[in-house]
């Protein structure tokens, strides 16, 4: 694509705000713009937006001016579209100048996304359209899960579906056959997904397109003494962070065992706190303090406070908060799984364990939250490793590759 012509690139989501499958597309969606596109982001499903919720609450405070937030204020020009039902998205795209590029991210019904695209009883008769499918998690490969975790079917699914989803096997032939009409360009932010998309799609071409978030410079970023008394938190504490979109109702996250896993983990650190994001309601019992919601801001904030960020994943891709994370220098201990290892190396800018190793997940945390000059080197370590591989300037300059 020329950078003196500029092209509209119209990207799709479920959501118009949460998730981290929205914020990619977003910010990807900013340095279109600001390279010269037209960029848009279509949705399906009306939401608020927590940003501009928060913002009001911090009493005229606005969303990018706490330190060490790295994000511009929401409203940043990007053009919504919506709600548009998913099998609407065809229709919508009629509107379009011909050359127009799409992006797809999420839905939340797959089969009526694409069938609407062109695809087996869909628009049959639309002209080819340029058109991409980042792979945020393993929905568009399976019969509804987001991770085949342990699945003795997959790669084909198989009724009845071991997580109870109706007709799995019938909606992974679906949509494997509607995204063969379609011809996409899959993406996937990590190798590991990759690999489970060219098992259950070989016919299409994969690329591998790490994610990214904004990389401060370091002399940007709040001490971890300002960080603290901004929060309130005791300069001597030795603090753990849990954070994942879902929070507490996070289950491939471990999100439930978040209060026993902090209960091992604190066991001779009389000085320890915990904090966790996410949640369905604010709480704080035995040091650890949970909070429903917490934006970037806030989110940044805590990461520079915090000594360790505790998070026990069971599946995931490629996570946007260890990312987030490894920019504000706070180390990981984490399990071994998905996309994890393309991210955290392990002893060098975090600590992994096998999964299913709870007593070794616990040790790793516990290790850093107990040994400063630990925690101090692996997380400026981390954020020297992500700034040449996870910035945002990188992930869109490969994705214009793709354009």
């Amino acid at each position: 694509m020329s950078a003196a012509t500029p092209a509209l690139i119209l990207h799709h989501a479920a959501l118009p705000h949460r998730g981290g499958a929205v914020r990619v597309a977003r910010l990807l969606a900013e340095a279109q713009l600001a390279a010269g596109h037209d960029a848009r982001l279509c949705f399906e499903v009306v939401e608020n937006d927590p940003e501009r919720l928060q913002a009001k609450a911090r009493s005229g405070t606005q969303p990018g001016a706490q330190p060490g937030s790295a994000e511009s204020p929401p409203g940043n020009g990007i053009a919504l579209w919506g709600p548009t039902p998913p099998g609407q998205l065809g229709r919508a795209l009629a509107a379009l100048p011909a050359d127009a590029v799409l992006h797809l991210h999420t839905s939340t019904d797959w089969p009526a996304l694409l069938g609407g695209l062109g695809g087996l009883g869909g628009l049959a008769s639309a002209p080819a359209r340029r058109t991409l499918l980042t792979l945020h998690d393993a929905t568009p490969l399976t019969g509804g899960c987001a991770y085949p975790l342990n699945c003795p079917h997959f790669p084909a699914c198989a009724d009845p579906c071991p997580r109870g989803f109706p007709h799995a096997s019938a909606r992974q032939t679906e949509i494997a056959a509607l995204l063969t009409r379609l011809g996409p360009t899959l993406v996937s932010p990590s190798r590991w997904l990759a690999g489970l998309a060219r098992q259950t799609l070989p016919g299409l071409p994969v690329r591998v397109i790490p994610n990214g978030v904004p990389w401060p410079q370091p002399a940007t970023l709040p001490s971890r003494a300002q960080a603290r008394a901004a929060l309130g938190i005791a300069p001597a504490a030795r603090v753990a962070l849990f954070a994942a979109h879902g929070g507490a109702r996070a289950a491939y996250k471990s999100g439930p065992q978040w209060p026993q896993y902090w209960q091992s983990l604190r066991q001779g650190l009389p000085q320890a706190l915990a904090f966790a994001a996410g949640g369905d309601e604010a709480l704080s019992r035995d040091g650890l303090t949970v909070w429903p919601y917490v934006d970037r801001a806030r989110l940044a904030l805590l990461m520079r406070a915090a000594d360790v960020l505790a998070y026990p994943t069971l599946a995931d891709n490629h996570p946007l908060v260890l990312l987030e994370a490894a920019a504000l220098e706070l180390p990981v201990a984490s399990f071994a799984v998905g996309g994890v290892p393309e991210i955290i190396v392990p002893g060098e800018t975090g600590l992994l364990c096998q999964v299913g190793d709870e007593s070794g997940f616990i040790a790793a945390a516990r290790r850093l939250l107990a040994e400063p000059a630990l925690c101090r080197r692996l997380g400026r370590a981390a954020r020297d490793h992500g700034a040449k591989r996870f910035s945002t300037a990188r992930m869109a300059a490969d994705y214009a590759a793709l354009l």
